[in-house]
């Protein structure tokens, strides 16, 4: 037997016995390990337990024949890239043809010559390891992409959290507001997918990136004045200034976004700070944008975060109670914000966080 570094499992599948015997011995003498069948059930039976590199099949065959066989493993995402060699004394074109197109990459003529069967099952051996190993090469430099692209999001978000945390240090009645922003839209979008109107449009995905994105909904007000945010924390902001820390805000974070990765944070988060001044009836910021047309992660975040906002002193005052909070943004239900989206906050305001 030739010592062979890299022995391959070989199925030969033939009704006669004597076919499979004389390619057993050169395939061994090759240092392969040959796996013997003389029907395709038994050849199937042995791929449930051993997955060879290389199938040598018999053309005719009772039952099940090797044209069949050969299509079924191609129509299998497990055995598709297994090469198929046809051992046959068929020559004709119309089954040379047929062959081919059910996915055989070659054809062995008996009566079997030593050196044939040799070369072409090295060849397609040789092939088939190429493929495998460009294949695991593309795998691991696609988990090196991927990595790399993780690493390179994080840090944008990461930078992104650090910057929002400086706009809110402006804010003296922010405290911990983002951070109960985020989990507030977290638990309200968790909520929405149990309520058939949007159940197909909140996935899994959403509900995990809404906790991020809509913490940088203001990140727009690092261009505004700290006499403009004086103004706001007493109860008042202008229409411009709404204007200008919703489109800017928009704007930086499609900036950092339009590198070669996208981010889906950050891509829900332009949306946010684009639309969270957005009103039901179409009263607010951007004009006329009303209702549906209002994305739904800005519809949320705007719950959430006028939500805190009332708890607190950021519409002036020294803030309210659970009870008043609850009641101003119902008070706002369907002019201000989804009334639907109010429905389910008054389901859960028990489990928001409000400190």
């Amino acid at each position: 037997m030739a010592e062979n570094k890299n022995p391959a499992k070989i199925l030969i599948v033939d009704d006669l016995s004597v076919n499979v015997k004389i390619l057993e011995n050169i395939i061994q003498a090759e240092g392969h390990e040959p796996l013997c069948a003389l029907s395709v059930q038994r050849a199937l039976d042995i791929m449930n337990q051993t997955m060879p590199q290389l199938i040598l099949s018999d053309f005719s065959m009772p039952g099940m024949n090797g044209l069949e066989f050969c299509k079924l493993l191609k129509s299998n995402p497990r055995t598709r890239d297994i090469p198929f060699i046809f051992i046959t004394v068929a020559n004709s074109g119309e089954d040379k043809r047929a062959a081919f197109e059910a996915g055989a990459v070659d054809f062995i003529p008996k009566p079997f010559e030593r050196i044939e069967v040799v070369m072409r099952v090295n060849n397609q051996l040789n092939s088939y390891r190429i493929k495998q190993e460009m294949e695991h090469y593309n795998h691991m430099m696609h988990r090196m992409v991927e990595d790399q692209k993780k690493q390179v999001l994080e840090e944008q978000e990461r930078v992104l959290l650090a910057l929002a945390k400086i706009v809110e240090r402006r804010n003296t009645n922010m405290d911990s507001h983002l951070e109960k922003v985020g989990y507030n839209s977290h638990l309200i979008a968790q909520s929405l997918q149990l309520v058939p109107r949007y159940e197909n449009l909140i996935t899994d995905e959403f509900v995990d990136t809404i906790s991020t994105a809509s913490v940088l909904h203001d990140i727009g007000e690092i261009f505004l004045s700290d006499g403009v945010i004086i103004y706001k924390e007493e109860g008042g902001i202008s229409r411009e200034d709404i204007r200008l820390h919703t489109e800017e805000g928009a704007r930086i974070l499609e900036e950092i976004n339009s590198g070669t990765y996208k981010s889906p944070a950050l891509e829900m988060a332009i949306l946010i700070a684009r639309y969270h001044h957005a009103n039901w009836d179409g009263s607010g910021y951007p004009e006329g944008v009303s209702g549906t047309d209002i994305p739904l992660e800005a519809r949320i975040t705007t719950v959430a975060n006028d939500f805190d906002a009332w708890l607190g002193r950021i519409h002036g005052g020294e803030g309210h109670t659970v009870e008043e909070s609850i009641s101003m943004i119902n008070d706002g239900s369907g002019t201000k914000y989804d009334p639907h989206i109010v429905e389910v906050f008054n389901k859960i305001y028990k489990q928001l966080r409000i400190v």
